[in-house]
């Protein structure tokens, strides 16, 4: 084998590598970003057993995953302006609903959410904004009526 096919077999096999290495890359970051979905079934067994501290917290890390927060850290993260917008209606939805129906209308989920922000008024108008873009009063009164 002369030096020459030496050379584009050497870099043949500098390529595989460099191919290889950058899909390793590629597919960690792709596997990083996968949604982790909510335990709502979790939170319904709390709230059937009545302990309230532990769901709110449930819940609250509920919230977290369905906005994409890391909830590794020990660090509180709070909720702002932003983050309430841009909440999914469907884990919204989903909350309000087992809240509703385990406390029997008593306690509402929104009003969690006020009393974990400390006294920050400012984010009221946007819960019952997004309260009432995802529909939720309709989607509980629904519910309930069926019932």
């Amino acid at each position: 084998m002369g030096n020459r096919e030496k050379i584009i077999v050497a870099l043949g096999v500098m390529a595989s590598i460099t191919s290889l290495v950058i899909g390793m890359a590629r597919t960690a970051t792709i596997s990083e970003k996968i949604r982790v979905k909510p335990d709502y079934q979790r939170l319904a067994n709390l709230l059937a057993a009545k302990q309230f501290t532990k769901a709110e917290r449930q819940t609250y890390r509920m919230m977290l995953l369905a906005l994409g927060k890391d909830t590794k850290y020990s660090d509180p993260i709070e909720l702002n302006q932003q983050d309430i917008a841009k909440f999914p209606c469907e884990d919204l939805r989903e909350l309000e609903k087992i809240w509703h129906g385990y406390t029997h209308g008593t306690i509402h989920f929104r009003n969690k959410i006020m009393s974990w922000q400390n006294g920050q008024q400012n984010l009221i108008p946007a819960i019952n904004s997004r309260s009432n873009s995802c529909k939720i009063e309709e989607n509980i009164n629904s519910t309930a009526l069926s019932q």
